[in-house]
């Protein structure tokens, strides 16, 4: 079972457990934080699943080494994430390095859902804590671009694997 713990109600030293200094790396992750607020108002909809906009996310008992933020409409949806990459829920291992990604996601059309298409991505690598948080907020900032830059229902119409599109077969 996985759940989501509003950024507020966590441990920043969930994703990096041996930060001494955390006030940078706190900073940074409340702008970030504000940023999907502010997303997820322009669309009109819950920030994050508990509608706090950053989150931790828990499976099974066990904290997922990153922070988590979205708006999602049925037409569009917009994900950030700041983690470590583990192998598997027992890897113990923390970064260097922590990867931040940013993309927006339209449902698949098709007959045969795929389970959706990513049509704008934005992902780096960091060494450092900070550098990591303040990588978020960027990719935050790109995000709420993204969603200002056009109507929801027009990003259907960028999807090189939209099934209603003239011309396109399988």
């Amino acid at each position: 079972m996985e759940e989501a713990i509003p950024l507020d109600r966590g441990d920043v030293h969930w994703v990096f457990p041996e930060l001494e200094a955390t006030d940078a790396v706190a900073e940074a992750l409340a702008d970030a934080d504000a940023r999907v607020s502010r997303l997820a108002g322009h669309l009109g909809v819950r920030a994050g699943r508990t509608g706090s906009g950053l989150e931790y996310l828990r499976l099974e008992g066990h904290v997922l080494a990153g922070v988590f933020g979205c708006a999602e409409l049925p037409e569009v949806s917009f994900h950030a994430r700041l983690y470590f990459p583990r192998r598997c829920l027992w890897d113990l291992r923390w970064g260097p390095p922590w990867d931040v990604e940013a993309e927006v996601r339209v449902p698949c059309d098709r007959e045969k859902d795929c389970g959706g298409h990513t049509l704008a991505v934005s992902e780096r690598s960091y060494d450092t804590p900070a550098d990591s948080a303040r990588g978020l907020a960027e990719a935050t900032t790109w995000l709420l671009a993204q969603a200002v830059s056009r109507p929801p229902y027009a990003w259907r119409s960028l999807d090189p694997g939209c099934g209603c599109l003239p011309g396109l077969v399988d």
